[in-house]
């Protein structure tokens, strides 16, 4: 028993240390352990940074060691759903909203057209309220990047391979959390303006999945 004990001991002593060196030498090159630690409980972030967008995004990054997965919202289309239906329902509840369709992307049949090669369906779907859009810009320049909002319908890969009888088609698109509450909080006129834009593009890409409007 004292054995394993010890064995135990040595284990966590070695764990330990590797820990420390690994800690010690990203200190050293990149000067992040304390900044990372100082800046997560920092009084200049929203209090829900860390539950609404760190944590999940970080969990999600170590689960599939992809960062894109980590920063998106991802729902799957009904199997009864067609892609017309899907497009339909986005762009009448787009309408209702009160959100405009500044464009779509056909890229699968753009590649098809090159290549003349059969894709997987992939189309983008544009969105933009401009008032909203020019006001959260106004508070940073930065915010342009978000714009427009995109969703994205995409056939996967092994519906694609199986003619649709396995397999799934999903709508993509940037999880909002990280721009509303990511950083310092927004002052309270954009934040309503954030939540309602972030409220919009969540029913479009739910009433597209369900092809429900």
């Amino acid at each position: 028993m004292s054995g394993i004990i010890n064995l135990v001991k040595w284990v966590l002593i070695i764990i330990g240390a590797i820990a420390v060196y690994y800690g010690v030498s990203l200190q050293a090159k990149y000067g992040v352990t304390s900044k990372v630690i100082s800046e997560m409980v920092s009084p200049k972030l929203h209090p829900l940074s860390m539950e609404k967008v760190y944590m999940p995004m970080t969990n999600t990054l170590l689960d599939t060691g992809d960062i894109t997965e980590a920063s998106i919202v991802k729902i799957k289309i009904a199997k009864d759903v067609t892609n017309e239906d899907v497009e339909e329902a986005m762009e009448s509840i787009a309408t209702a909203e009160g959100i405009r369709s500044v464009g779509m992307l056909p890229l699968s049949e753009m590649v098809e057209l090159q290549t003349g090669e059969k894709q997987r369906f992939l189309k983008i779907y544009q969105y933009c309220a401009p008032r909203t859009a020019m006001t959260m810009v106004q508070h940073s320049d930065a915010f342009s990047a978000y714009l427009p909002c995109r969703l994205a319908l995409i056939e996967d890969q092994k519906h694609f391979d199986t003619n649709g009888k396995e397999g799934d088609r999903w709508l993509y698109t940037l999880d909002m959390n990280a721009m509303i509450y990511g950083g310092s909080p927004l002052p309270d006129y954009l934040l309503e303006k954030a939540l309602n834009v972030q409220r919009t593009i969540t029913a479009i890409q739910m009433g597209g999945a369900e092809g429900d409007f």
